[in-house]
């Protein structure tokens, strides 16, 4: 779905679903719930608002999409993975998660398999908090067979930290886990620094487009994490006032919005082979007629990002390689590429390699 990898799938319905959980919940810690037969339970409040006993640590784990795979790869624990989605298998065949390969499929992230799931005995099911069908309904299927459901999206910046520490929890791996979060939370922090005294009044003003021509994502919901990731790096999201996770807008009214900055989405990234492709996009994104006398195009304010450091898990990245696109000036010494790259070499166990943000910023 669009919010984890292309703009396509996310069309299908959002725009016309009223989904349970479309705002933010107050979030309690973690918390002891004390031992069973078969030791420790906790209890822990899911990005549903639910609470949800789990036994700690979780040995045997099914995830119905695969933002958990990339997290769970960077505690340590994708060994712990016993079941993967047909998301998740699409980049297992792709190259990216070779140590899931033989991990069997238990349907899709809409459709899942609950016998499968079943004979598969996980501790527990990591699912996305507000898609249908939503976690409260997996439960009630996986109940019978004592199958703790937890609904986990990691796609946006401001509630990442509390997810992924509810995920080491579960793990019982909060060293590792502290450790991995600080790794995002200095650089969010150095941004938030150096864009923090910027007046409202001048900060820039961001369209972003996704894979399809003028579709774009609501800034008064999560609009898929985009525009959390744009005020995250100092900007402003061209639709503030619109709460659609997607939707189509009229060209005629970015221009007249005027944007500052536009950045386009891609599905090139980790194997990109170098930036050629990136600059077809941007030659065709800066010479749209329509466009022509905005701030963007007139300043070649215009920048092709990859998905693989603004989708999904990805997100994260997406405030430190704004941030240098839209104050190049207060950036001028820090370079988010090594960041990532850094992240694919530790956390990952990927070779560094591919295109991510084109051009890149002087």
């Amino acid at each position: 779905m669009n919010c984890r990898s292309s703009i396509a799938l996310i069309a299908l319905s959002l725009l016309t679903l009223n989904l349970a959980f479309s705002g933010c919940v107050s979030q309690s810690a973690p918390a002891d719930s004390g031992t069973d037969a078969d030791g420790k339970l906790i209890t822990v409040q899911d990005s549903a608002g639910r609470y949800v006993e789990v036994r700690q640590p979780v040995e045997r784990i099914v995830i119905l999409w695969d933002n958990p795979a990339e997290e769970l790869r960077s505690l340590g624990a994708a060994d712990r993975i016993v079941g993967i989605d047909t998301e998740t298998r699409k980049k297992v065949d792709s190259g990216f998660f070779p140590e899931l390969e033989d991990v069997p499929v238990v349907g899709s992230w809409d459709e899942p398999d609950y016998e499968k799931i079943a004979e598969l005995n996980p501790d527990v099911v990591i699912m996305l908090s507000s898609y249908p069908p939503l976690p409260d309904e997996v439960q009630e299927k996986l109940a019978p067979f004592g199958i703790a459901v937890v609904g986990l999206d990691f796609y946006r910046v401001d509630d990442w930290e509390r997810e992924v520490r509810t995920l080491g929890f579960m793990l019982d791996a909060e060293e590792a886990t502290d450790e991995y979060i600080s790794f995002f939370t200095d650089e969010w922090a150095l941004v938030k620094e150096r864009t923090g005294d910027i007046p409202d009044g001048e900060k820039k003003k961001v369209y972003f487009e996704g894979l399809e021509t003028y579709q774009t994502y609501g800034g008064s919901d999560y609009g898929c994490g985009i525009p959390g990731m744009v005020r995250a790096a100092g900007g402003i999201d061209l639709f503030p006032e619109l709460s659609a996770y997607a939707f189509e807008v009229d060209p005629e009214e970015v221009a007249g919005r005027n944007p500052d900055i536009i950045i386009k989405g891609t599905s090139e990234g980790y194997f990109a082979n170098g930036s050629a492709g990136f600059e077809v996009v941007r030659e065709e994104l800066s010479g749209r007629p329509e466009l022509a006398g905005t701030n963007a195009v007139v300043n070649s304010d215009v920048y092709v990002i990859s998905w693989d450091i603004s989708a999904g898990a990805r997100k994260k990245f997406g405030p430190m390689f704004l941030a240098k696109a839209l104050y190049p000036e207060k950036f001028e010494d820090y370079d988010p590429d090594l960041i990532i790259r850094q992240y694919l070499e530790e956390y990952q166990g990927m070779e560094p390699e591919g295109t991510y943000f084109y051009p890149g910023p002087e």
